[in-house]
């Protein structure tokens, strides 16, 4: 299953948006940058919610009325859908979309004083009971900022077993969601490997994967699955809990770690991995990040998308980020910029040289572009001795400059080596 469009109308802050991607390659890294209030991830959120369906969705307890925009009485959320009869299985009755496209139409409403979700007819058939039917595909997970593995409400641990689905999107929704899940499916792959079930097997994998070259920095590496934990080895030689590494590599390491296991339970632990190369997991689906720059460094912003491209090479990643260092993994792909709020912008795809400076430039090169807003690149400060030395260049030309405004301009220019020296 891929997302080819998507379309908003008066859901918080997005009074109207339609995102089309049907002439791009839908596999790969989809990007949406925008500033802070713009909406990012708000647009996750509804894209999360179209695809959970309505029946999960009432187990987030969610205030719907916050979800419309201000002093609108309906929310519309629509998808289209392109599936694969392969991976993706219908249950129940219903006629078989044409090229495989499959419309999902989601509504809040607000009649009087209530919210309801409902989800529309197409076509003559309700796609919420065809679509999510318990049968196998359909595959789509969300993370929200706050990933890691301790922390999170007990009550919304409950839903990992009572709704799946809605469970694999959970971190989106809300600030008091943890990951924990996924270190006990790790330590039971352990336990099933000591019992001799073949299912055990794939601990060995889920090790050699993530400990690949390139994917955690430093050297840093899963060690040792017990009834103990999870432990890792760090770039300094240390063996600690996975719990007690930095949050970076939390964060990377408690979305792969769950985003493998939601994987294994749509799919099963025999279809996960390429039986030809055991460095890509294989299935297709929908996996939305919001923040996936949150906690890392630098230089591992610029590798992350590349690697999760690369190593899932039929999912369809949508992240949001505020890095232009995570755009250049949108080579393959595609990047959207949000209006700014309370602007008469449109927003939408980045194209054209923009696109280029962001995918191939360094990140001057990038917030050049002002995809990330009109001149980021330097402080208020900066700026006006930016001011400085051009007004010493222009002197320069003209007459001569005194020694003091000769070191004065000397000093400017080692600050900014970037800037010209010359100023006609």
């Amino acid at each position: 299953m891929y997302i080819n469009k998507i379309e908003i109308h008066n859901i918080r802050s997005i009074q109207s948006l339609s995102w089309d991607i049907r002439n791009f390659k839908l596999a790969g890294w989809h990007i949406i940058i925008g500033d802070n209030g713009s909406g990012k991830s708000s647009l996750l959120r509804s894209i999360a919610l179209a695809l959970v369906g309505p029946t999960e969705a009432v187990a987030l307890r969610q205030n719907w009325n916050d979800w419309l925009t201000q002093e609108k009485k309906l929310g519309v959320i629509r998808l289209d859908l392109s599936y694969d009869i392969n991976f993706d299985k219908f249950s129940g009755k219903g006629r078989r979309m044409e090229n495989y496209l499959l419309p999902i139409l989601l509504m809040i409403k607000q009649p009087k004083n209530d919210v309801i979700i409902q989800s529309d007819k197409v076509n003559k058939f309700d796609p919420t009971r065809c679509i999510w039917g318990g049968k196998s595909g359909w595959f789509s997970a969300g993370f929200g900022p706050f990933r890691r593995f301790r922390g999170g409400d007990k009550d919304y641990d409950k839903l990992f077993y009572s709704n799946p689905k809605l469970a694999a999107h959970l971190s989106l929704f809300g600030e008091d969601v943890a990951l924990t899940e996924c270190l006990q499916w790790l330590q039971d792959l352990q336990f099933k490997k000591l019992e001799g079930d073949p299912e055990g097997n794939l601990i060995d994998s889920v090790k050699e994967f993530v400990n690949q070259s390139e994917f955690l920095p430093h050297q840093a590496r899963l060690e040792h699955v017990s009834s103990k934990g999870v432990e890792f080895v760090d770039g300094n030689g240390c063996r600690l809990p996975v719990e007690e590494l930095s949050d970076g590599y939390r964060s990377i390491l408690s979305l792969t770690f769950e985003l493998i296991r939601q994987l294994t339970r749509v799919y099963g632990y025999e279809s996960i991995f390429d039986s030809n190369d055991k460095t890509k997991i294989i299935p297709p689906g929908v996996i939305l990040i919001d923040e996936i720059d949150a906690h890392l460094h630098p230089t591992w912003q610029r590798r992350v998308g590349i690697w999760f491209r690369e190593h899932f090479p039929n999912l369809q990643f949508i992240v949001t980020t505020h890095s232009p260092l995570i755009c250049q993994a949108a080579t393959v792909g595609t990047v959207w910029r949000l209006p700014k709020p309370g602007s008469n912008e449109s927003g939408g795809m980045v194209t054209g040289k923009d696109l280029d400076r962001l995918l191939y430039g360094n990140v001057l090169d990038a917030y050049g572009t002002e995809a990330f807003g009109a001149d980021v690149t330097r402080s208020d400060e900066s700026k006006n001795r930016l001011k400085r030395l051009a007004e010493l260049n222009r002197k320069e030309l003209h007459e001569q400059l005194s020694e003091d405004e000769r070191n004065e301009q000397e000093k400017l220019r080692a600050m900014m080596p970037t800037s010209p020296h010359k100023v006609g």
